[in-house]
């Protein structure tokens, strides 16, 4: 018996000890204001920045209206128009005598780390009104419909639900071959909470907006603790479980960066497995389906390939090695097979990689990278955007001049 009491009385003692380390590490975390994170609610909005918010199409989209400083990745004032677009304000009956270009696409397009005057699409806009063809006769609007984080079943809903509005003349996909083709594929892609397309029996491209119905606790396994599966009142009025949390996310956030370096590296390499296979088949299904609707509507279609920093960094040492580490025969294997595809669907691919590598290797200078963030690596710099729009506005300058040249009778 006198055991069982020891027993008793140990295990209170120890019991009573935990709570006690339990209350004063409450205490303790709240006198030195240090917070963490709640439990993810029954209700999330899945966006990326406090500048976009949940959509029922499309996963997420830009807030309209929505305004203020960026300072995470470079910097600048970001400024949403009414509809929902990082632009200016842009009327959807399209004026007479104007030339419209909407450009869709992901971070690189809707380019928050730079200000807008110096976006590839605002400085196009610029550069192709001076082109002989349309010089003097016709204004030019460029219209910037691209949204952080979409891969190409985002862009083709875009296309449908809004771009069509505005009576584009020419229908710009700017594709990164960073991670589009991983946006794409439900299998390789972390965040859920989207858009896919997967073919249906028939051989036939059909939408997936089965995201929909997502728990918000399955829409992202990197982007959930093991805390958020324990009692919303415990979460909720425990600082310590959310500082748990906090730990819990910031060290998955760690692996998924690399993880991910891990997963985009394979975009360099013909696909492996069926996973890869799959994603490529239907990116490839998304774009040729994109250019059959731009045909219809009697626009023109122009695929842009952003290249991958790698792709484009000056340092020929740190390319090799890389190609070398990771087993890589050609590191331009993407641009080139979008290449291919355009060339055997019948529309133009503009690959903007090699002429940034010839570029960036001359000049010994970055098109990506900030200050503020990782040295050469990550989105566009300004000289990123301006060699863009070089390299576009070349490519629709010189497109526009052959459709003026009358062709010859048989």
């Amino acid at each position: 018996m006198s055991k069982l009491k020891n027993l008793g009385v140990n295990l209170g003692l120890t019991l009573g000890g935990l709570l006690m380390g339990v209350i004063i590490g409450e205490v303790g975390l709240r006198v030195a204001r240090v917070e963490g994170f709640q439990k993810i609610g029954d209700v999330v909005d899945s966006a990326p920045t406090g500048f976009h918010t949940a959509d029922r199409d499309l996963g997420w989209k830009l807030k309209p209206g929505a305004s203020g400083e960026w300072k995470g990745e470079g910097a600048s004032f970001v400024r949403v128009n009414s509809d929902g677009l990082r632009d200016r304000e842009h009327a959807k009956a399209k004026p007479p005598n104007t030339l419209r270009v909407a450009v869709l696409g992901d971070s690189f397009t809707e380019a928050i780390h730079v200000p807008v005057e110096q976006t590839f699409w605002s400085k196009l806009e610029r550069k192709l009104g001076n082109c002989n063809t349309i010089k003097g006769k016709k204004k030019v609007e460029v219209i910037n419909f691209g949204v952080q984080g979409y891969g190409t079943a985002q862009e083709l809903v875009m296309l449908r639900k809004k771009v069509w509005d505005y009576s584009p003349d020419i229908v710009v996909l700017a594709f990164f071959v960073g991670n589009d083709v991983i946006n794409n594929s439900p299998k390789l892609e972390y965040d859920r909470y989207r858009p896919f397309f997967v073919y249906d029996t028939s051989g036939k491209l059909v939408p997936d907006m089965s995201f929909r119905n997502l728990a918000p606790i399955d829409r992202n396994a990197r982007a959930v603790s093991f805390v958020d599966r324990m009692p919303s009142w415990l979460v909720n009025n425990s600082r310590i479980l959310q500082v748990i949390k906090k730990v819990d996310l910031d060290m998955k956030k760690r692996q998924l960066s690399a993880d991910f370096t891990a997963l985009s590296t394979q975009n360099l390499n013909p696909p492996q497995n069926a996973a890869w296979k799959e994603a490529w088949r239907v990116t490839e299904g998304l774009i040729v389906t994109m250019r059959n609707e731009v045909v219809q509507k009697k626009a023109d279609f122009l695929v842009v390939t952003i290249g991958d920093p790698i792709q484009v960094g000056r340092d020929v040492k740190i390319r090799k090695d890389f190609m070398t580490q990771n087993n890589i025969q050609d590191l331009f294997y993407p641009n080139r097979r979008l290449e291919k595809l355009g060339a055997r669907e019948g529309f133009r691919v503009l690959n903007l990689a090699e002429q940034f590598q010839g570029y960036t290797e001359k000049y010994q200078v970055c098109a990506h990278g900030f200050d503020n963030s990782v040295p050469c690596g990550g989105h566009w710099n300004e000289l990123g955007h301006r060699l863009g729009s070089i390299m576009i506005n070349r490519n629709l300058c010189e497109n526009l001049q052959q459709s003026q040249v009358p062709k010859k009778q048989p």
